[in-house]
């Protein structure tokens, strides 16, 4: 099964990881890779070098907050680095695109993963005004 890992600034990575074990109990083979205020580059490195080596499996898809970011670049040299796994890495993780990461992955390889990640990423983002004109009824009352 495709390890995934979550990086991103602050506690936002381990923060997600909690909020997905509240809906969906706590995923196996996964890791939050949080980059605080007063982390290094190199400390977050060698964080996240601990998780890939700490994941079982072949394939990593790493998921990151921010384009562009110290914990987007970092997952991006540690992909050229690591040669003894597949990685992938993508930006802009949200609940909706990690939710599909976690339930996707037993019947996905890597690339057919980051794909369905992608889609479930974009479509997780809605304007409530638009969900009346599409015709959908928001639903409220007991949530996930």
């Amino acid at each position: 099964m495709t390890g995934i890992i979550v990086t991103g600034h602050g506690h936002f990575p381990t923060g997600l990881l909690s909020a997905i074990a509240l809906v969906a109990g706590r995923p196996e083979n996964t890791a939050g890779v949080d980059f605080p205020e007063g982390c290094s580059p190199s400390d977050l490195k060698e964080a996240m070098i601990g998780s890939v080596k700490a994941l079982e499996g072949e394939e990593i898809l790493i998921l990151a907050d921010l384009v562009g970011g110290t914990p987007f670049n970092v997952a991006a040299a540690l992909r050229e680095e690591l040669r003894d796994r597949r990685i992938k890495v993508m930006a802009g993780v949200n609940m909706a695109g990690l939710v599909e990461a976690v339930f996707s992955r037993p019947v996905y390889g890597l690339d057919e993963l980051a794909a369905a990640v992608l889609a479930a990423g974009r479509e997780g983002i809605r304007d409530l005004d638009c969900l009346d004109s599409e015709g959908q009824e928001p639903e409220f009352e007991d949530g996930l």
